[in-house]
């Protein structure tokens, strides 16, 4: 058994190929097929969505989508349209906890899932190993100057903001308030080593919203093609109002939880809606 055991010691494990020179570009990329759905990637500097969030695995060496090295324990977090890199906040409606993460690669392979965060931002957002109701919303200015400023990008004419403060305090255990940089503005469209390096773990306490699970079907312009959608789906028309205009959304639902939420999906995309999604309200 000793010798074995020397044996076993003496053994070297194959090394990992090294990985490419990080290379952080701008991209927004032609659509594609993951988990068995087509993604259409498109910008949206201004994103507002909620849905379900989920703690991607570690998939240390690994190079994402806009070409950083993927790093388990920084602000980072994966999304299937989004231009890349985008900065959002994420906002934990079961727990009111609300962080900043730089969107960097494509996922989560669910389309049930709206976000995936690395697991240091999903342990901050209280997030283990069940989804999270959460909401996304994309920092306009932000995204405007990576847009602008990072390789790949359309070199928008974006206005300098004035860059605000507010206190974060860190409920990962370290203890003690921060301050750190509010995201309702930055310094200029030069200066975008703060948004690509590496954002500050700190948390924002809010308040406990929750909320019930449906599945939107989708949202019309005509309310005769969203009666359609509804009698074909088994939903409901409810009018909103979309960047001023009156429109007809078609929701699935209410579900009480996840496992529900996922079976009409199922269901929905069953029905050949395949842009449908999971919502929280």
């Amino acid at each position: 058994m000793e010798l074995l055991v020397l044996g076993l010691a003496g053994c070297h494990r194959r090394a990992e190929p090294p990985l490419p020179p990080a290379a952080p570009h701008y991209v927004v990329g032609a659509p594609y097929k993951m988990g068995g759905v087509w993604r259409y990637p498109q910008e949206d500097f201004a994103y507002q969505a909620t849905g379900l969030a989920v703690a991607d695995a570690d998939r240390t060496p690994f190079v994402t989508t806009d070409g950083e090295h993927y790093d388990a324990g920084a602000m980072t977090a994966s999304h299937a349209t989004l231009q890349l890199p985008a900065i959002v906040t994420v906002r934990n409606l079961e727990n009111g906890r609300e962080i900043t993460v730089r969107v960097n690669d494509r996922g989560p392979v669910s389309p049930g899932r709206l976000i995936g965060l690395t697991p240091r931002a999903a342990a901050l957002l209280g997030i283990g190993t069940a989804p999270a109701r959460v909401a996304v919303t994309g920092l306009e200015v932000q995204n405007e100057q990576l847009a602008e400023s990072l390789p790949g990008g359309q070199h928008l004419d974006v206005s300098a903001a004035p860059v605000g403060q507010v206190r974060a305090e860190s409920l990962d255990g370290t203890g003690g308030g921060t301050i750190v940089a509010a995201p309702s503005g930055v310094a200029g469209a030069a200066d975008i080593a703060p948004l690509m390096g590496s954002l500050p773990p700190a948390v924002r306490q809010g308040y406990v919203e929750g909320g019930l699970l449906f599945v939107e079907v989708g949202t019309f312009s005509t309310l005769r093609y969203a009666e359609i959608a509804a009698a074909r789906t088994g939903g409901r028309v409810v009018p909103v109002r979309a960047r001023g205009r009156a429109m007809w959304r078609v929701h699935v639902g209410p579900f009480t939880n996840v496992q529900a939420a996922d079976q009409g999906l199922d269901q929905v995309m069953g029905a050949g809606v395949t842009g449908a999604r999971i919502v929280v309200e």
